[in-house]
């Protein structure tokens, strides 16, 4: 499995998922997000490793602005942009921190595991 496919899909799906049933960004898209920097980590190649852990943050911030500007265009008219941009880039820092965390937890554990298969 390529590492794209859950480093983008899976917090697209969580986002998509919080609009439809949820109204906003919730619990879920966070979630997604984490798990799918996580699984990316997983699957991915050493060499893919430092654009996972590094694009974790990226992917977890760009996924929500699109989603949210999709959702709810109409507050980000006027005066809205700036209220609406803020909130959006507070609300995004801890899931941010969390993606990288987790995306750096899976390397650790690879990282782990391949060295006690290599001394027996």
């Amino acid at each position: 499995m390529p590492a794209v496919l859950p480093a983008v899909g899976l917090p697209v799906f969580g986002a998509l998922a919080d609009e439809l049933f949820g109204g906003g960004l919730g619990w879920l898209y966070p979630t997604c997000a984490v798990l799918g920097a996580a699984m990316a980590a997983l699957v991915a190649t050493r060499r893919g490793w430092w654009w996972i852990v590094t694009g974790a943050p990226v992917v977890t911030f760009v996924v929500a602005c699109v989603v949210d500007y999709l959702a709810h265009g109409d507050s980000y008219r006027g005066a809205g942009l700036a209220t609406q941009g803020i909130q959006l880039i507070a609300g995004q820092f801890w899931p941010m921190v969390a993606a990288v965390a987790a995306a750096l937890l899976a390397v650790a554990v690879r990282n782990h595991r391949a060295r006690r298969s290599h001394h027996g």
